[in-house]
């Protein structure tokens, strides 16, 4: 069994899903009125080049806002909530620590 609080699971399952719903509504418009703009400058109204670039930038669009919810969804755990194999990763093991001291020596300049 896991050590990271059960709500964090349902935050980002309920994070992920209103942004894919976001992504699906917004990336079809966004790349509608891009397609729209691309094929007003290059093709002409009502041709295949105009239809096709509104529907290539439509689903390439819409799959970009797709990725860019999903990364968005993701976030830093909270400090001391992070996946480990115990509990305190480097406190828990004596030889990873140690204390620092000044040993008084200088660092000669480079010439």
């Amino acid at each position: 069994m896991s050590d990271k609080p059960q709500g964090s699971t349902e935050r980002f399952r309920s994070r992920l899903g209103s942004r894919f719903v976001i992504a699906l509504v917004a990336g079809p418009l966004v790349g509608l009125a891009i397609g729209a703009i691309i094929g007003l400058v290059f093709f002409e109204p009502g041709g295949r080049g105009f239809t096709m670039s509104l529907v290539g930038t439509a689903i390439g669009i819409t799959l970009l806002c797709l990725l860019w919810a999903g990364y968005s969804s993701l976030e830093s755990p909270d400090p001391g909530q992070e996946p480990s194999d115990t509990r305190r990763p480097i406190a828990d093991r004596d030889e990873l620590v140690r204390e620092e001291h000044d040993d008084g020596s200088t660092a000669s300049p480079r010439t």
